[in-house]
């Protein structure tokens, strides 16, 4: 089974490099967090596809000589402001279980998902992005590189460990977990998925897929974790878990 998770990790550093060491000093560093911040405002106001230099120029009050010499092409501006905002909600989740465990998968996602109630022209925006056929493939490539984070360690422990069927490539299912998330994602942005069923949607949509493709031990343990958040949803579940990580001192 080929994983492709240091071709993620390669790609995700990149995006991070870009615009990012060429900020040396604090104000340049806030200036690059504000063009960051409206960049993702105005892809929830007009769409990734709708999106302006122009107008991001405008209301950022940068000029935009400084946006291409810091960032490059509009695709990666997009995509750092959107790696941006993942890693820095990623830092302040209070995480209970390890890494590469299908209780920290399911931590990640019930607090991805919470925060995308708050936030649904932005969660639109990028389902519709992703969906479309116009879609850019390098854009839409690298937007899954860095979706596709929530869920790698997990698959990546279950390849280690044999836990999956002969048949299942592991870089594959990645996709398919990450493509059955943004479908959630696109069906609860449209309004067909409300706000209070979302998470627990999201949750056993991903537990279902992963018992389709699992064996022994760990088909056993997926079983049991989604018959417990079925009758507790998610959200009570993640809270129910003892914490068996040191959380970071802030």
């Amino acid at each position: 089974m080929t994983m492709t998770g240091n071709k993620r990790a390669s790609r995700g550093q990149a995006i991070r490099e870009q615009g990012g060491d060429r900020y040396a000093s604090a104000t340049m560093l806030e200036r690059r967090k504000r063009i960051l911040a409206v960049t993702r405002e105005l892809v929830a106001e007009q769409g990734i596809d709708g999106f302006s230099i122009d107008a991001l120029c405008q209301r950022a009050e940068v000029a935009k000589q400084t946006l291409y010499n810091a960032f490059g092409a509009k695709d990666d501006l997009i995509a750092a402001a959107i790696l941006d905002y993942f890693e820095d909600y990623e830092s302040h989740i209070p995480y209970r279980s390890a890494t590469g465990t299908l209780n920290r998968l399911i931590e990640r996602m019930v607090a991805v998902g919470t925060r995308n109630l708050a936030i649904p022209n932005y969660i639109k925006a990028i389902t519709g992005f992703y969906f479309g056929a116009s879609a850019n493939p390098g854009l839409r490539r690298t937007l899954h590189d860095i979706f596709s984070l929530i869920q790698e360690p997990y698959i990546e422990s279950l390849v280690a460990s044999s836990s999956l069927h002969p048949w299942v490539e592991g870089g594959r299912l990645i996709e398919a977990l990450d493509e059955q998330r943004m479908l959630i994602a696109a069906k609860w942005a449209k309004g067909e998925i409300s706000d209070a069923h979302f998470v627990d949607e999201l949750v056993m949509g991903v537990l279902t897929m992963l018992l389709g493709v699992s064996r022994g031990r760990e088909y056993r343990n997926i079983l049991a974790v989604a018959a417990e958040i079925h009758e507790m949803t998610a959200s009570s579940y993640v809270e129910s878990l003892p914490f068996s990580v040191q959380l970071p001192v802030r």
